[in-house]
């Protein structure tokens, strides 16, 4: 008979709301959000990303994302720059306030993930991130 909580959806539902919830309180402290952090790391990451781009390295949708920037720029973390060969395009950089900001944050995501696999084998870590990544292709396959 089919038991719920041995399901694969919700046992991966719990665990990442739990893992949400530990990162983003720890990132209150900081005045930021866990989306506005990830944002922050990709923009670090690939200075003069495009919005879109972004939208599709956090899987979000590009209207969320430019509400995002709005955000980040009304706090001067992040500027908005149109491309200069294609007009249509908005580039994505971080200012000295977004970078220092970026760089204070960082380590606490290194500190989060190394806390969350303390104890877990690096055999252990590679096997779950595979079967997941199967997990994922099998059921995307079937919605696309």
């Amino acid at each position: 008979m089919f038991n719920l909580d041995d399901c694969i959806g919700i046992i991966t539902s719990r665990g990442t709301k739990h893992i949400v919830d530990a990162f983003s309180s720890r990132l209150a402290a900081y005045n930021i959000t866990r989306v506005q952090w990830i944002a922050l790391y990709y923009i670090g990451r690939s200075e003069g990303i495009t919005q879109k781009e972004l939208a599709e390295e956090m899987d979000l949708k590009e209207s969320t994302v430019a509400r995002l920037i709005d955000r980040l720029e009304k706090e001067n973390t992040v500027l908005r720059i149109k491309d200069k060969k294609d007009r249509r395009v908005t580039n994505l950089y971080l200012t000295e306030e977004g970078r220092e900001k970026r760089e204070a944050l960082m380590p606490l995501g290194e500190t989060f993930s190394k806390d969350g696999i303390k104890g877990i084998s690096e055999k252990d870590l590679d096997t779950f991130k595979e079967v997941l990544n199967k997990i994922v292709l099998n059921v995307t396959e079937k919605v696309e």
